[in-house]
């Protein structure tokens, strides 16, 4: 297995995770300074990469992923040397993360849905007169959603679906696969 030369944009809590960071070693070698990866968001994690020569490699086990709570998260990392009051530390990345349900650790029922489906769910329950006490607890806005007039019901499904075409077209685009869209290009001189 090839190991990547960037951070995940997700991975699924419990799987090992492993990358490698070559592109710092002509401003921060391995061998002078610590990568350190701090993540927030549903739980609070920290990582500490190793040193490969001057490259960087980071790994984080089955055990521990496995304790990371599902959602997305942000991270930085940043290249530390010193300690104290000649503590060096320097921001060399950031971005998001998301970490994915683990099936295998669902011992009961598991609802798969994002939150946009989960609304449109219930909106459209409301709206055809088939809502259960689950989709009568949901609020938009502060507000039942039995409590919105029709109209408002009307455009809160049209923001959901809209929500939703986009989370299917990301899916798709993930995949590898078309997602019916056109891509519309002008070329001029």
């Amino acid at each position: 297995m090839e190991i990547p030369e960037k951070e995940p944009a997700e991975f699924t809590a419990g799987d090992t995770i492993k990358w490698k960071r070559t592109d710092l070693s002509s401003d921060y070698p391995a061998s002078i300074w610590t990568l350190k990866y701090v993540l927030r968001g549903p739980s609070v994690q920290n990582v500490t990469a190793t040193a490969e020569g001057d490259n960087f490699s980071i790994t984080i086990s089955a055990s521990a992923s496995a304790k990371w709570l599902q959602g997305n998260y942000l991270w930085e990392a940043y290249a530390t040397k010193g300690s104290g009051d000649s503590l060096e530390r320097y921001l060399v990345d950031s971005g998001t993360l998301t970490i994915k349900q683990n099936l295998e650790a669902v011992t009961g029922i598991y609802d798969g849905r994002s939150h946009c489906k989960k609304m449109l769910d219930a909106i459209e329950a409301i709206m055809e007169g088939r809502a259960t006490k689950e989709h009568e607890s949901i609020q938009i806005a502060g507000r039942s959603i039995t409590l919105l007039r029709p109209e408002e019901l009307i455009k809160w499904r049209s923001f959901y679906q809209a929500e939703y075409k986009r989370e299917l077209a990301a899916e798709k685009i993930a995949r590898g696969e078309a997602t019916g869209r056109r891509i519309l290009t002008r070329f001029s001189e």
